[in-house]
């Protein structure tokens, strides 16, 4: 590979193939390195058992932009209509809780009629708000500690669009936003059942449950951003970034971890990879963690004592494991029918389970009954495993990133049977026909992706993380280094596959330094 690059970018996730693409469009010399042997981050195809293979650890693309699609020139892979998430209940309950509203009112009308009239009411306030909480995630965020440093027309936009919504729904948002999830809830629906996976939106991989303050924030962001998905999921998004990059002349080292990024002068001048290779550019982006970054990557001395301090204490402690399940035949769930296709199921039957499961998390335990995110890749793409078989990954929460007695092979075990007899509970003989399994705790996430702490979202998504992310010193993805910005998760507007962290860093990547004033 040439030894100059204008731009070389750390990590070869959803995120980091989106910057090293957007900026190889601009003209820029670009490469990736991943230390990974493929490219994909957590979006990556992993054979677990022989003829078995996931489709990446998180669930769904259905906060992959649209914008950021036709920037790439991918927009056919996108498909106008959200994906369908089924509730599973009690006494074989089933009921869609997203997808088109009509639909779904429909299912839910089955259950609760009031509910039905309830969601459309949601879905409606959802709907008058999208647009503030939207431009909010798909632009680069206001700097409210230093507002003078913007340009006056977007303050002034931002505030337009905030007051628009009119006085009633502008004191509604204010008012729910800090608000526990549960509460506002409660506020629309009867059923638990409704409630109890709706509210998984807001504290699913986080340190929060339904009745954690804030977490309506975080609903109401997911809602803000979700209504399409991508034609093949997680897996073609995936293959058809690595296509573009490739197309774009994007070099990419994997199988090789980045070890030290060069500084001189408080300027950015390459990375050290850990063969001792050094790639020269004139900028880094990297979408690994912010910590990994600023405390790992960066000689000593090229922070202060205080931007040390402060990302030192971003939270990133993980709360959700992965489990893979490789299955004998067809997945039934009770009270489904061939015209549900259950592609992607929660259980979460009430609010009061998902509270009670996050408790012992508290005491580094996991629940006796955990809350369960389930995905069934094989019905949408078969090859993923043999004629006839299916895989299953589910999400598990809450499982903590430090066990008490650790996560020894009989801690594995326990957990796993957990999750099985659980979801026996929902598909009736599940146990039977599971045929292998493949756990991924907290500490496994940390280690196979480097996601510290094992925290999905890269770190913790409450209020005070969603304003400043990660910290003032890195305000919209810049950090203290000349030439050095985030493009990952743990920076805005945060995690999930969506690529828009990685899209909105491109701006900031090439830019010169602005002088800031010194961030007590």
């Amino acid at each position: 590979m040439r030894e100059q690059y204008d731009v070389v970018v750390i990590g070869g996730g959803h995120n980091g193939l989106t910057a090293a693409c957007l900026m190889a469009m601009k003209g820029k010399r670009v490469a990736i390195v991943e230390k990974r042997n493929a490219l994909g981050g957590l979006a990556e195809p992993v054979e677990f058992e022989p003829g078995f293979k996931s489709a990446g650890v998180w669930h769904g693309t259905g906060n992959v932009r649209k914008t950021v699609m036709s920037s790439l020139g991918l927009e056919s892979l996108i498909q106008n209509e959200a994906p369908t998430v089924y509730a599973l209940g009690e006494s074989g309950r089933v009921a869609a809780i997203s997808g088109p509203t009509d639909r779904t009112a429909f299912g839910i009308a089955q259950h609760c009629s009031s509910d039905a009239r309830n969601y459309a009411r949601y879905r409606t306030f959802m709907e008058r708000i999208r647009p503030v909480l939207s431009r909010f995630l798909t632009r680069p965020p206001l700097n409210l500690l230093e507002v003078e440093r913007e340009a006056p027309v977007e303050v002034l936009t931002r505030a337009l669009g905030l007051r628009f919504l009119g006085a009633h729904d502008m004191v509604e948002l204010l008012r729910v936003a800090p608000m526990p999830v549960s509460d506002f809830l409660n506020g629309y629906f009867e059923s638990d059942f409704i409630k109890g996976a709706l509210s998984m939106d807001a504290v699913l991989g986080t340190f929060t449950a339904p009745r954690s303050p804030g977490t309506t924030m975080n609903l109401l962001m997911h809602e803000s951003i979700a209504g399409q998905s991508i034609k093949g999921g997680s897996l073609e998004l995936t293959e058809a970034l690595i296509r573009r990059a490739g197309e774009l002349g994007v070099q990419v080292t994997s199988g090789s971890a980045v070890t030290k990024i060069l500084v001189e002068n408080n300027s950015v001048k390459g990375v050290e990879l850990e063969n001792g290779v050094m790639i020269k550019a004139a900028a880094v982006s990297a979408s690994c963690n912010p910590k990994t970054v600023l405390l790992d990557l960066l000689p000593v001395g090229a922070l202060t004592h205080t931007t040390e301090h402060r990302i030192s204490n971003f939270r990133t402690y993980g709360t959700a494991a992965q489990l893979l399940l490789a299955v004998d035949g067809p997945v039934s769930f009770q009270g489904a029918t061939a015209e549900h296709r259950v592609c992607h199921a929660r259980i979460a039957p009430t609010l009061d389970y998902v509270e009670r499961a996050f408790d012992p998390i508290k005491y580094n335990r996991f629940s006796d009954e955990p809350v369960l995110d389930i995905a069934i890749p094989t019905i949408d793409n078969p090859t993923l495993a043999p004629d006839g078989k299916s895989v299953v990954s589910v999400l598990v929460g809450y499982a903590p990133f430090k066990l008490d007695g650790g996560w020894t092979d009989d801690a594995r075990s326990i957990l796993i049977k957990k999750v099985i007899d659980t979801i026996s509970r929902f598909a009736p003989g599940f146990e039977q026909k599971v045929i292998a399994s493949k756990l991924s705790s907290p500490v496994d996430l940390e280690n196979d992706y480097g996601l510290i702490g094992g925290h999905l979202h890269h770190g913790e998504p409450g209020l005070d993380q969603i304003l400043v992310r990660p910290i003032p010193e890195c305000f919209n993805h810049e950090t203290p280094v000349q030439g050095l910005t985030l493009c990952g998760s743990g920076t805005h507007p945060g995690g999930t596959v969506s690529c828009m962290a990685g899209a909105l860093a491109t701006r900031e990547i090439t830019r010169p330094k602005k002088t800031r004033a010194e961030v007590a």
